[in-house]
């Protein structure tokens, strides 16, 4: 099933229905798109644009919201659900334009909370909604995903306190679609999106979720294989707590998350009752990704042991001192992958064979790479790099800063032929020693395989 036809007003006040099945997204697809009345009074597809097609008028023989406005305005509580229907519009590989309400959604809850201020909205879809103004101005939400034939009856359970509600969201829910980046940019680092690295206040946090009850934390006990905190329901109801553990790194080689999940527990407590939580966590689940030795690294150094209802309401705080290892200032005498690098500006990733590998591309001039604390030794006195360009290109091997750094040197790469055909190409340095950041600034469009100073 999928909403097929979708009316379109024109300025006459009339209406043109259009065919807005997903097969429309299609090449092959015709361009009769709209509904056109044939002679014998058959509707059809027949025409390309509004202008063409057939007008109708829109009669409102009752109207929805009307309809729910009477029904609340005399009710002791006013249910209204609304989200998202996984055949319409939330479906897989169908973007949406926006993560708000659909505007007639919005403008149905306000309009019953106006009429009933006990306004209880549920909320069913597969997906972060940006219900701000359903968060300031109605008494309780309650979202639900699409369960199942058994939804309509986990809901009313939950509304009628027959169960407390203990679900908690695994996803981020940002208050505005502005703090979005482009639908195509994975870099959550660089963009600052998920737990790990938005710095905003969002809507609901990771691991958020509400219940009937109250829970309390006594203070950590950490030690070599795990984390264990006393949870006490504080309430008057039985209730399900999900205690989570993260952890932050202060400081690093890399980047680190400002908190990452590294285990959870659920433990259900009558009122009054108190249960000691154990969640492990060994020195090798701290581990994360060294990209200039190419495999998993434990640095040492304090991390921050953080216990909590989710990721922004954190109860309880301990440090933990790990003896880990120190990661080495990087080696570039020997061909380095280009992708390997610790910061870059307009580059992107491209394959380097159609059959595996991985290369960095710049696409305009002053795009670069970086490469972060090079032991540079005496200093290097060649820079190779195997590279590919349509046209000929430039690189340029710097220290310290993209445009104001020392220039040791320039490689010249020629038009190769091809994204797949490498050639390898090389020029003299100055000589600078020590350790140092090391950049490559693309003057044009060129693409880097591998990197190396010798």
């Amino acid at each position: 099933m999928q909403q097929q036809f979708k009316l379109e007003a024109q300025p006459d006040g009339t209406y043109a229905i259009r065919y807005a099945g997903y097969e429309t997204r299609e090449p092959w697809f015709p361009p009769d798109r709209y509904l056109t009345v044939d002679s014998d009074g058959r509707l059809a597809l027949g025409a390309p644009t509004a202008a063409t097609a057939a007008r109708f008028a829109k009669e409102v023989v009752r109207g929805g919201a009307e309809s729910a406005v009477a029904a609340a305005a005399g009710a002791d509580v006013a249910v209204v659900v609304v989200g998202s229907m996984p055949a319409i519009n939330g479906r897989e590989t169908n973007d949406r334009v926006s993560t708000a309400l659909a505007p007639s959604q919005a403008a149905l809850v306000k309009a019953v909370r106006a009429a009933n201020p006990n306004t209880v909205v549920v909320l069913e879809n597969s997906y972060p909604t940006t219900v701000n103004w359903e968060q300031a101005n109605v008494p309780a939400i309650l979202w639900t995903s699409h369960a199942g034939q058994e939804t309509g009856n986990a809901v009313a359970g939950a509304l009628f306190g027959d169960t407390n509600p203990s679900g908690r969201l695994t996803q981020t829910w940002y208050r505005s679609d502005a703090e979005l980046p482009s639908i195509l940019d994975y870099d959550i680092a660089r963009t600052g999106m998920t737990y790990l690295y938005h710095r905003g206040t969002p809507l609901y946090p990771f691991g958020y979720g509400l219940s009937y009850t109250t829970f309390a934390y006594s203070p950590l006990r950490v030690d070599g294989t795990g984390v264990r905190v006393d949870v006490t329901n504080t309430g008057w109801r039985s209730g399900v707590e999900t205690v989570q553990l993260y952890t932050h790194l202060g400081r690093s080689r890399a980047e680190q998350p400002l908190k990452q999940l590294r285990g959870f527990a659920r433990v259900s407590l009558a009122p009054g009752q108190t249960k000691s939580v154990r969640i492990p966590l060994r020195a090798g689940d701290l581990s994360y990704w060294d990209v200039t030795r190419g495999r998993p690294v434990v640095e040492s150094g304090t991390y921050d042991i953080l216990v909590g209802a989710s990721a922004t309401d954190i109860r309880r705080t301990a440090t933990l001192t790990v003896k880990g290892e120190t990661i080495p200032p990087r080696d570039l005498r020997r061909p380095v992958a280009a992708w390997t690098f610790d910061g870059y500006s307009g580059t992107t990733l491209v394959d380097t064979t159609k059959a595996s590998g991985t290369a960095v591309a710049a696409t305009a001039a002053r795009q670069w790479v970086r490469y972060s604390d090079v032991d540079l030794g005496a200093g290097p006195v060649r820079a190779t790099l195997r590279a590919s360009a349509d046209a000929p290109a430039r690189v340029e091997v710097r220290l310290d800063h993209p445009a104001r750094g020392l220039l040791l040197g320039t490689v010249a790469v020629p038009a190769t032929g091809g994204r797949y055909a490498w050639t390898e190409v090389s020029t003299a340095l100055r000589r600078a020693g020590g350790r140092h950041d090391v950049y490559l600034v693309f003057t044009g469009a060129a693409r880097v395989d591998t990197v190396r100073l010798s």
